[in-house]
């Protein structure tokens, strides 16, 4: 008989899935609860999970580019249209957002977003941040008080301009931050309750707690045990709107805005899933090419879908703006 939900605490109604890990193409098996109450997917059975996160992780791979950095001309670029960006001031970074929008678009979209209030001495936390390129890429931009922590990279990291990123989890931090980031690392926590309250201790008395994660929707709905953001057995707890609401409200939060921010993934992925292509696989989907298993017309149909559900709120993942009540 299913156990209860580890969420809501419904013992009724939760059904059983079977999942397999596609991501590494392992196909290793793993059994998730869907509860009949709340809807949220969580992992049956946490085990040993270091394998799954192996040095080549995409997060974790210490030779990942920070794509802001490529290049000199990039790096003057980007530092000018940060300052344009988060202060609105430089008429030359108005100017090179314009001429330059490949510069602009490394701009994390949901930094953006004039509830954070976001200035370049702001102190951010990116917790999950695997070897830092987000915060690489933050400190191109102009902020300069950036910190990191992840638990599966190899040991601490000194990046430009004083950023360390611990190997630490939540709960051996002790600064205070104005803002704290966790892009879609949240799903990967064993306990997300007292996460979220550790995030609460962490967060000044202003500050957004910016969390961005998958959320059971229209994608679960079509794809089921394929949807590409399961992704067994690193994600852990999957949640719907509304369950994840119910436990940011428990720890002290009040949700003062979300934007689903779904890419077209969440279809080619799952689509290549249910064909048995693992993402690692050779047919894996790189982009359209001669040789690509899937169209422009048909990446094209899937990009107009994805717009449409997330201007409904039934995309696949959300941003979720958290403050204190």
């Amino acid at each position: 008989m299913p156990s209860p939900c580890q969420i809501c605490g419904n013992p009724d109604e939760n059904r059983i899935h079977k999942a397999r890990e596609m991501m590494l193409g392992t196909r290793d098996v793993f059994e998730y609860l869907e509860c009949g109450k709340c809807g949220t997917l969580q992992i049956v059975e946490v085990q040993d999970l270091s394998k799954y996160y192996p040095r080549h992780y995409y997060s974790i791979d210490p030779s990942a580019p920070v794509e802001v950095a490529r290049k000199f001309r990039r790096r003057a670029a980007a530092k000018l249209v940060g300052r344009f960006l988060i202060t609105g001031r430089s008429p030359l970074g108005k100017y090179l957002s314009e001429k330059r929008p490949g510069v602009r678009k490394l701009f994390p979209k949901s930094l953006l977003d004039p509830i954070l209030g976001l200035n370049f001495e702001s102190k951010i936390l990116d917790f999950g941040c695997g070897n830092g390129q987000l915060l690489r890429t933050l400190y191109h931009f102009g902020f300069r008080d950036l910190t990191g922590a992840d638990a599966f990279i190899d040991s601490d990291i000194a990046g430009p301009g004083g950023i360390m990123i611990y190997k630490q989890p939540l709960d051996k931090l002790f600064a205070s931050f104005d803002l704290i980031m966790l892009n879609h690392s949240f799903e990967h926590l064993r306990d997300p309750r007292e996460s979220l309250r550790h995030i609460y201790r962490l967060l000044n008395a202003n500050g957004t707690a910016l969390i961005r994660i998958p959320v059971v929707n229209y994608a679960w709905e079509k794809y089921g045990v394929n949807w590409v953001q399961l992704d067994p057995p690193r994600h852990l707890f999957l949640y719907t709107e509304a369950s994840f609401g119910k436990i940011a409200d428990e720890a002290g939060f009040h949700l003062s805005k979300i934007v689903y921010d779904s890419e077209v993934f969440q279809f080619f992925g799952s689509e290549q899933y249910t064909m048995d292509i693992a993402m690692n696989d050779p047919r894996s989907f790189r982009g359209v090419s001669e040789t690509s298993i899937f169209s422009q017309e048909q990446i094209d149909e899937w990009t107009l879908e994805t717009e449409k559900l997330n201007a409904e709120s039934r995309g696949d993942q959300a941003c979720f703006y958290l403050r204190k009540k």
